[in-house]
Parts: C-alpha cells; structure tokens; sequence
C-alpha cells in the first residue's frame, strides 16, 4: 500500500513539476519573444533613422547644388571675357580686264597678299593715295604683296591708262571688259563685307588664303596699310 501511495505520489509530483516546467518554459519563450521583438523593433527604428535623415541630407544637398553657381575657372572666366574672332570671308572672285585687254580673275593672285583697291580716276582722295600704293609694291612686291586697282566708272581703258602713266602707277589696274563689270565687283565686295558701295576709294586687305582681313572705306595714310601688311607678308 505504502509502495502504491508513493509511486502515486511520485506520479503527481512528476506531473504538476512537467506541467510547471512546461508553463515556465512557455512564460520563458514569450518573454524571449517580447524582448526580441522588442530588440527587433529598435533595430528598425535604428535602420529608419539613418535612412530618413540620409534622405533629409540628400535633398538639402541637392538644394544647396540648385542654388549654388557653377564655379569657373581662371581659364573660362579669360575665355568668356576674350571677344570673339570675327568669321573669315572668302573675297569673291570676278573676271576683269587689264588696260592692255587681258583678262584677269582672282585666281591669278592665289598664294599673295592682295590689296584690292577700288578708285575712280575723278576721285580726289583717290589720287592722294596712288603714291602711297607705289611705294608699298616697290617695297613689298618681293615679299608676296600685289596691289589691284579697280577703276569704277572711269572711262575706257585709254583715258584710264593716260591717267595711269600720269602718275606712273607702277602695280595693276583693271577696269571692265565690256561694261559695268567694274561695279559688279565692287558692289559684291561690299555686299560681303557690309560696307557698302557708296564711297570710293574702298580697300580691301587679302591674306594668302584668300580671305578678306582688314576693310578701309575712305582714304588712308601709307602707314595705316604698312603697319597692318606686316603679318601677312
């Protein structure tokens, strides 16, 4: 009876000790629960923060380069204050004729530097010119220079070439093969160019490529062409 009550006994004991020991290992697990969840839900907070305020950071940053001016460099700031070149002009070509009644074009000069003058034999500043222009070609001819004189509305080659020798005009003269050739010339010229057709003597400063770099509407001194012939020659 007594072995009977005592395994009973032991029975019981061993039962509520499992029942108790499962309850404890219940209240454990949900307490390890609660506190991982618990530990998980800081860690998100901990992982939003940073995100958040990255995002925060990033769009003050891209507000700041919004406002912010581009900064330039010593280099761009001179280029940007350098004025620009002007476009080169490809001086037109034309078929004229000499006082002799040789035709000319302007491929005949290719590879000098041109002074192509426009002039009229009945034109003051005109004449005042003429000795500068035979001093340069004396000067210069060797060195590349050609200087074309275009007589505008000048009369027929004969009056011109009296006019010439007059003044012992020593570079090249050309004048219209027919008529009005001269003019077209020089009307193209100063289309081109923008200066116009209205005043003679009217020059152009050609380089060896055949562009148009220096434009002289009026009269000018014989140093004004020395000086600004020097690159080129």
């Amino acid at each position: 009876m007594k072995k009977y009550y005592i395994i009973l006994t032991l029975i019981f004991v061993a039962g509520c000790g499992s029942d108790s020991i499962s309850e404890h290992k219940k209240e454990s697990v949900l307490e390890k629960k609660s506190v991982a969840k618990i530990e998980a839900d800081k860690n998100v907070v901990k992982a939003k923060e940073p995100k958040s305020r990255k995002i925060a950071s990033q769009r003050s940053k891209n507000r700041n380069v919004k406002n912010r001016k581009p900064i330039q460099s010593k280099k761009q700031k001179n280029k940007t204050n350098t004025p620009k070149s002007l476009d080169k002009i490809k001086a037109p070509d034309f078929l004229l004729s000499d006082l002799e009644g040789n035709i000319f074009d302007l491929s005949a000069f290719s590879g000098q530097v041109i002074m192509l003058t426009f002039w009229g034999t009945w034109c003051g500043p005109c004449r005042r010119e003429i000795p500068d222009f035979i001093r340069l070609y004396d000067e210069y001819n060797d060195d590349g220079l050609e200087i074309i004189g275009v007589a505008v509305q000048s009369g027929t080659p004969e009056n011109i070439k009296r006019f010439s020798d007059y003044y012992k005009i020593n570079y090249t003269i050309l004048t219209d093969i027919e008529r009005y050739e001269s003019y077209r010339a020089f009307h193209d010229y100063g289309r081109v160019t923008g200066v116009g057709t209205r005043a003679v003597p009217t020059t152009f400063l050609i380089d060896r490529d055949g562009y148009i770099v220096k434009t002289y509407r009026g009269a000018r001194p014989g140093s004004v062409f020395y000086n600004d012939l020097q690159p080129y020659l």
